[in-house]
């Protein structure tokens, strides 16, 4: 453990340190020496510490006996390269963490859906895309203010300059305080970018192999957790004469240019939906096959140890006759289930290896619930206006009715409205983004040409009040 100031400090949070050390009289101990030890490493660290942390740590490091001046020295260079050795071992990286949330350093699991929208969130603004996902967009919590996120403020963000442009960009992340996707390089190639959280400073990290990585396994998201960058891929393969889906889940130290490490590969020889969840140290994997006629479901769980780097199945069963949907993980590692069929809607927790039901309610159109943050969220249609039920992780209702019982600002109409009633205003298609206890985040697409995009927050604590948090409207 290091220490700054008399704080104890992560090795991963050691940048943020040093930028915070900065003009106030910190002492600058680099070791070229250690370093080179280490030279099949991709390690440049320059730790920055006030002296008498130093001698504090070294101090700690010995039992906690007072050192004498002249071993000062051997002990912050014992500090500094032990530093260096776990900074510089991808194996050892995830061993920094704690079994426990760690928000700046987790994946955001609420918007982890399976949808074509990039969105994250931060203690200060949302961020996110546009639905083509080819410009960041942002909306300050506080003042209310959102836009295109451009560090300029002279661009007119209508061109290919424009610094919030990512082109086709996909699975934005927030992570340590930057931003992170994934968008083209020239012309046949991929890259990670990190830019700060204002879209200043962009820098190109990695490039991810078109052949061996892209073409190969056909990724579909990419995610940031604890060091790691991951990726699910989807692939359709050819075994023998017979066509089958690929599903792959690849992990590479989220610094450096180390090849990915695939950590789970199976083929499938009929449909198959997954998901995949982050939950301290865990990585939680779902694979739900079914046959073209959806008559049942064969559903899989496993768990990752991204410590100990062995996977553990805890679930799985076949042949089940309800509609199963995406899985969701608490922060203590409870597994739920979400299904429909016969008339009633379920949640079911996973307790030893069994689903055990916790749930249920009748619902006639099996509409399969969906799970977030704490809540149970069902969508229905009632004489062809889209409606919501949304429960507590106990069953109590926190709302029942219209999914948008307000006016949505700078729509016309009523976007709940499903079907081609013209006088109600424009049809427009649905998609959630995520969510948690207190609020719902959706997408609003246009059919129509005159329409456009929408990203919304609705308030779950005030009668679903709308709030556009941006859009992308489209003039006839």
């Amino acid at each position: 453990m290091l220490y700054f100031r008399g704080k104890k400090i992560g090795i991963s949070n050691l940048n943020k340190y040093k930028q915070k050390s900065n003009g106030n009289k910190c002492r600058i101990l680099t070791y070229p020496t250690a370093r080179a030890i280490l030279n099949k490493s991709p390690c440049s660290v320059e730790l920055c510490l006030r002296k008498e942390t130093c001698d504090r740590a070294a101090a700690a490091r010995q039992g906690g006996k007072r050192m004498k001046t002249g071993l000062r020295k051997k002990a912050i260079l014992g500090v500094l390269l032990s530093v260096l050795v776990l900074a510089g071992c991808k194996d050892q990286k995830a061993q920094e963490f704690p079994d426990t949330p760690t928000p700046e350093y987790d994946a955001q699991n609420q918007y982890l859906l399976m949808n074509l929208m990039n969105f994250q969130e931060t203690e200060d603004f949302f961020c996110g895309t546009d639905y083509g996902g080819m410009q960041l967009r942002y909306y300050d919590k506080k003042s209310g203010v959102s836009g295109v996120l451009c560090p300029d403020p002279a661009c007119t963000h209508d061109t290919g300059d424009c610094g919030a442009n990512i082109s086709t960009g996909a699975s934005l992340s927030v992570y340590d305080g930057k931003l992170y996707w994934i968008a083209p390089k020239g012309e046949r190639e991929a890259a990670l970018y990190r830019s700060d959280l204002s879209g200043a400073n962009r820098e190109a990290l990695r490039t991810i192999d078109p052949q061996n990585v892209i073409n190969a396994y056909q990724p579909q998201r990419y995610m940031i957790h604890r060091g790691f960058l991951f990726l699910v891929g989807q692939a359709d393969v050819v075994e023998g004469t017979e066509n089958k889906i690929q599903i792959s889940l690849l992990s590479a130290p989220l610094e450096g240019q180390a090849d990915f490490t695939v950590l789970y590969q199976e083929q499938f020889a009929s449909g198959v939906n997954w998901d995949v969840r982050f939950v301290g140290n865990s990585v939680y994997f779902s694979r739900i096959s079914f046959p073209e006629s959806l008559a049942f479901f064969d559903v899989a769980i496993s768990r990752y140890d991204m410590s100990a780097k062995n996977w553990e199945q805890v679930y799985e069963e076949q042949g089940i006759k309800e509609n199963i949907g995406h899985m969701w993980v608490t922060e203590r590692g409870e597994i739920y289930l979400p299904g429909a069929g016969g008339g009633k809607a379920y949640v079911w927790q996973i307790q030893e290896g069994q689903r055990k039901e916790k749930l249920s309610w009748e619902d006639e159109e099996n509409n399969i619930p969906d799970l977030l943050d704490g809540i149970v969220m069902t969508l229905s249609l009632k004489d062809n206006i889209r409606c919501v039920k949304v429960m507590d992780d106990t069953g109590k209702t926190l709302y029942e009715g219209k999914l948008f019982p307000q006016p949505v600002p700078g729509l016309e109409g009523d976007p709940g409205v499903y079907g081609d009633s013209q006088a109600q205003g424009p049809e427009y298609g649905f998609a959630l983004v995520g969510g948690d206890s207190q609020k719902l985040i959706i997408h609003l697409n246009a059919f129509q040409e005159s329409g456009g995009d929408y990203t919304l927050m609705l308030d779950l604590t005030d009668n679903l009040k709308p709030t556009v948090l941006w859009s992308d409207t489209v003039n006839a």
